[in-house]
């Protein structure tokens, strides 16, 4: 599914996901999990906000991001900014 996300810059010069927008819902990303390339895309594992995960799929040549999965709430996680933990 095609979905709307603002990216960012992380501390390594890598472009990651910051926000993601289902339906009207805008959710915050507050902790970037994991993240891997599968020529040609990008994967992202995140949490946002409410504790919720999502695994985002980016395609970097036509700049076209999708959802990928998605899994249930949990305990919410501070609100913190987005960080990578694995390259």
């Amino acid at each position: 599914m095609k979905i709307c996300v603002l990216s960012r810059i992380d501390r390594l010069g890598q472009p990651g996901p910051n926000a993601l927008h289902l339906g009207q819902r805008r959710l915050q990303v507050v902790l970037v999990l994991a993240r891997w390339a599968e020529p040609p895309y990008h994967y992202f594992e995140v949490r946002v906000e409410d504790g919720r995960r999502f695994v985002l799929r980016h395609d970097p040549e036509s700049g076209v991001w999708e959802l990928a999965a998605a899994y249930g709430g949990g305990t919410p996680v501070s609100r913190r900014p987005a960080a990578a933990v694995r390259l």
